[in-house]
């Protein structure tokens, strides 16, 4: 067990093994206790070099067993959200996991370049474990600077108008950001949840790249879930979702954050509206 221990790190450090990339990743996940390593495998499609097969999996500290037992967090077993390295592409997938304990998806990239990827899952009887991974897609990307610029509190993707109450709050403690998605000048009434909730939040440090996801409640749903140490249920994908939301988010580190709040409007087409967040 030992001498395969040692081989299996060796392989892991490596830069690549063939036309494949063995990478270990780096636990990202504020707030939350590393109990777990992660690895991740990305082999390029023949002939496709933009399309990449992931394979994803976590062991316990010194074992080279894959974990196979994750809880259901908002539908799935995983989520992978895949930024690239200057936060203008961001990508929210969902793999499948195997009996073995790999989580495996085939993932097309928009082009060449570096991506950051966060395999964010909950093992059975653990904490709630993110690792993030660097992986060069086609060729590396120029360093990255990450100069957000001000998007102030409202912005518009495709017919809605998504505004916040704030942009600007404080890290060490909870806050409270109320979400109002509009159409046309007027609350929206066409939004349904996404992946059982009312919409999906990363935040992103635009500096030591430290990720944090929220899942905003509605408005409609403060009266009956004040208890924020449980999960909300899922929400049916047939429910309407209410226009205004909120977040409640708790930044351990000050810094320039970036994220992405995706929500599910007519015609179950998914939007993703991006903020810059400041926080003290």
């Amino acid at each position: 067990m030992k001498s395969a221990l040692m081989l299996f790190c060796f392989l892991v450090a490596a830069t690549s093994i063939g036309n494949a990339q063995v990478l270990k990743g780096e636990s990202s996940l504020q707030g939350s206790p590393v109990q777990t390593e992660g690895f991740l495998k990305a082999t390029p499609s023949a002939g496709k070099p933009l399309e990449q097969h992931l394979d994803i999996w976590m062991t316990l500290p010194k074992s080279v067993a894959p974990i196979r037992q994750f809880q259901t967090e908002m539908t799935k077993k995983a989520h992978v959200i895949i930024v690239s390295d200057d936060f203008k592409t961001f990508l929210h997938v969902h793999p499948t996991l195997s009996a073995t304990g790999h989580f495996l998806i085939t993932q097309p990239f928009p082009a060449p370049g570096t991506y950051l990827v966060y395999a964010d899952a909950l093992p059975n009887n653990l904490n709630h474990q993110v690792f993030r991974f660097k992986l060069d897609v086609g060729q590396a990307s120029p360093s990255a600077t990450r100069n957000l610029p001000a998007t102030g509190k409202g912005v518009q993707i495709g017919p809605y108008e998504v505004d916040l109450s704030t942009v600007r709050i404080h890290s060490g403690q909870t806050e409270m950001i109320d979400v109002q998605v509009l159409e046309n000048g007027k609350p929206a009434k066409d939004l349904h949840p996404y992946l059982g909730a009312p919409a999906h939040a990363v935040f992103l440090n635009a500096k030591n790249l430290s990720y944090v996801h929220v899942h905003p409640m509605g408005a409609d749903m403060m009266g009956t879930q004040m208890d924020m140490s449980k999960p909300m249920p899922d929400l049916p994908d047939t429910a309407s979702v209410s226009s205004d939301m909120m977040l409640h988010i708790a930044l351990r580190e000050p810094g320039t954050y970036k994220l992405w709040l995706q929500f599910r409007g007519a015609g179950d087409k998914l939007y993703v509206a991006e903020f810059t967040i400041l926080a003290s």
